[in-house]
C-alpha cells in the first residue's frame, strides 16, 4: 500500500469511526524485544492495530505463551498484511487471537511511540480501535502464539495487569500499559459507557 493510499484509508476511517486522539510515548527496550521490532521494520512495517474488544461488560484480552502464567494480559494486536486494510487486519487479528468475530465501533487512539535501544530508535504507531463481539467463540485460533483468552474488567486491567506490565522490565509491556491507560482516559473523554 502506498503512502497516499494509506493516507486515504486513514481519512476514510476518521469519517466512519471518528478522529482518534494522538498520544505520544517513548520507551527503552531490551535487546531481544528491540530485535523483534527491527525484524518488523525490515519487512516494511512500522505500525500495528490494537483492538479493545468489549464483551459482557468486560474486555477480551490475550495471554501469549511467552508470558503465560505471569498475570500479564493485553488487548489483541498485530500488523496488517500488504494491501490489507486496518479494519480487515483488526478483524483478522481478533479472530486469530481470540476466536471472536468483531465489529469496529470507534477509532480511539493513534498511539505513537519511540522505541529505543541505546542510540537506535524506531518510531512505531498503534492504531487503537474499540470493538464489540458479534460472533464466534472465545477460543484462540492461533494456538502457536496465543496461550489463552480471558475477560477482564477495566479495573483489573488498570490496577492489576498494568502494574505487572510496568514491573516486567520490558519496554514493550511498559508501552502497552501506558497505551491501555490512554485508551480508558479517551473513552471517558468521549463519554463512552461500557
Amino acid at each position: 500500500m502506498t503512502h497516499n493510499d494509506f493516507a486515504t484509508e486513514l481519512a476514510s476511517l476518521h469519517r466512519k469511526f471518528g478522529v482518534p486522539r494522538r498520544v505520544d510515548f517513548a520507551t527503552a527496550m531490551l535487546p531481544d524485544e528491540f530485535a523483534l521490532v527491527q525484524r518488523s521494520v525490515g519487512r516494511g512495517r512500522y505500525h500495528d492495530v490494537t483492538i479493545f474488544i468489549h464483551h459482557e461488560g468486560k474486555f477480551v484480552v490475550i495471554e501469549k505463551h511467552a508470558y503465560a502464567r505471569t498475570g500479564i494480559l493485553r488487548a489483541p494486536s498485530g500488523g496488517a498484511m500488504p494491501a490489507e486494510s486496518l479494519i480487515d487486519a483488526a478483524k483478522r487479528e481478533a479472530r486469530e487471537e481470540t476466536g471472536f468475530d468483531i465489529e469496529i465501533e470507534r477509532f480511539i487512539l493513534e498511539s505513537h511511540v519511540q522505541l529505543t535501544l541505546e542510540n537506535e530508535t524506531v518510531d512505531w504507531v498503534s492504531y487503537v480501535f474499540l470493538a464489540r463481539v458479534v460472533g464466534g467463540e472465545m477460543v484462540p485460533q492461533d494456538i502457536k502464539e496465543i496461550a489463552g483468552v480471558h475477560l477482564r474488567t477495566r479495573k483489573e486491567l488498570l490496577n492489576e495487569v498494568g502494574p505487572l506490565m510496568k514491573a516486567s522490565g520490558l519496554g514493550g509491556f511498559d508501552y502497552r500499559a501506558k497505551m491501555t491507560e490512554a485508551f480508558f482516559v479517551e473513552i471517558d473523554a468521549q463519554g463512552i459507557q461500557i
